[in-house]
């Protein structure tokens, strides 16, 4: 039987958002935005029994201005990367703080060079993370251990992440 830390990492070394010049060129309803989002997405969402993303999902986020509204109910590259970018942020931050570290006003070319920057910070930090995680098996961490390990390292830096946001103005409101 494979070990189930050792299949988790593997997910994550081969699990990552796409480069922009993969999203989808044409616009797209509703349901195919679920099902293309719930496919990019599914790392985040093992085992959980709530959906990462529904349509009443997105539905919220454009109400509470998260992302920009579809154009005749269609959602292009934008729209797209937007909510790749809050579904991986939402993993550990409120809608609050998203909206703070998320321009809405953005034109093409501005969102593509958030989207690009921020798949480079994810690649960064989940490489980061593997490191870590490597670190601490080969340091001899008791595998007990490494939940309360992984918990204070998410503890402490939903508390950095927090304290950097504290005087960024919150938007949409």
């Amino acid at each position: 039987m494979e070990d189930p830390l050792l299949s988790w990492e593997a997910q994550l070394r081969t699990s990552t958002l796409p480069e922009w010049d993969n999203l989808p060129e044409l616009e797209l309803y509703m349901d195919q935005v679920v099902l293309l989002l719930s496919r990019y997405l599914t790392f985040f969402s093992q085992g959980e029994e709530e959906k990462i993303i529904t349509p009443s999902i997105v539905n919220n986020y454009v109400r509470m201005k998260v992302m920009p509204p579809p154009r005749k109910k269609r959602y292009g590259r934008i729209h797209i990367a937007y909510l790749l970018m809050i579904c991986t942020l939402k993993q550990s931050l409120s809608i609050a703080a998203i909206q703070k570290l998320l321009p809405l006003e953005l034109d093409e070319e501005q969102v593509r060079a958030l989207y690009t920057r921020f798949v480079e910070i994810y690649r960064a930090a989940a490489a980061h993370f593997l490191r870590i995680l490597q670190e601490a098996q080969s340091g001899g961490v008791e595998p007990d251990a490494l939940p309360a390990g992984m918990a204070i390292l998410s503890c402490l830096s939903k508390s950095l992440t927090d304290y950097l946001l504290q005087d960024a103005p919150a938007r949409g409101k």
